[in-house]
């Protein structure tokens, strides 16, 4: 068995430990379950666009991808919540359960060092000025896959396929939005949770993880998949969240194309 499909028997163990009494799986339990399958999956997506990766740089970034959101299982189970301001930041959470739960421990520990920084930063606003210069690629690569994954789930949500209380934001639903994040967007800037007040703005702040992906590989997932087009789909209709969708697919095509001659 190689090391990424023990880590991964680990991990599906860990998991069913927050089931129900009765083996029923919660919604909140499920959905993060998936959501982790989907970072893994794009991780090999944007693996197998970015070929200049040895074998052993993939099997680390495999395992940030599994490892990335590793406490979202307890946090729900402690608090009922997704929201770390209600709880507990999930990177740094998850991080040092990698190591409370005793996962990997054949790698080398400059590899264990790696996951645990890329899992550590993989949602925090921007990547550390400090982390170590040979982490960053697995931390962009995480953190790539991780959008593309919640853009997925942000879309699936507010076309309706599911609705749960514990994916729902903790913004009110209205017809306006804030004119500054629409500008912070529209420059590629990513957008603070804290400065969102609306549903509306939060699906606009979104738009700026065009200007925040690192592989080009990832971007060719974005536009493949149109992410940002049925984002777009879900707001009013006005011509600058036109513009908006226009910028995201120009700076998204820009990165796609960066590395072909």
């Amino acid at each position: 068995m190689d090391c990424f499909e023990q880590a991964r028997r680990g991990f599906d163990r860990y998991v069913a430990g927050f089931h129900d009494p009765d083996g029923s799986v919660p919604f909140a339990i499920s959905a993060k379950f998936q959501h982790t399958g989907e970072v893994c999956e794009i991780t090999d997506r944007i693996l197998a666009g970015e070929p200049g990766f040895t074998a052993h740089e993939a099997l680390v970034f495999r395992l940030c991808a599994l490892f990335h959101d590793l406490s979202r299982f307890e946090q729900y189970a402690k608090f009922r919540t997704f929201l770390d301001k209600l709880s507990f930041d999930h990177g740094d959470r998850s991080a040092a359960l990698i190591d409370e739960l005793g996962f990997i421990p054949d790698l080398p520990a400059e590899d264990r060092a790696c996951i645990i920084d890329a899992v550590r930063v993989h949602n925090k606003f921007a990547i550390p000025a400090d982390l170590p210069s040979a982490h960053l690629p697995a931390a962009k690569m995480v953190r790539d896959a991780d959008k593309l994954a919640i853009l997925r789930l942000i879309i699936r949500f507010f076309s309706g396929d599911f609705s749960d209380p514990t994916i729902r934001l903790d913004l009110p639903d209205g017809p306006g939005w804030s004119a500054e994040i629409l500008e912070t967007a529209l420059r590629g800037q990513c957008v603070r949770y804290t400065d969102m007040k609306t549903i509306n703005d939060f699906e606009i702040a979104l738009f700026a993880w065009s200007g925040d992906l690192n592989y080009p590989a990832s971007a060719s997932i974005a536009l493949d998949e149109d992410l940002f087009g049925r984002l777009r789909a879900l707001l009013p209709a006005d011509g600058r969240i036109d513009d908006l969708l226009e910028s995201a697919r120009a700076r998204l095509a820009k990165l796609r194309d960066s590395r072909r001659p």
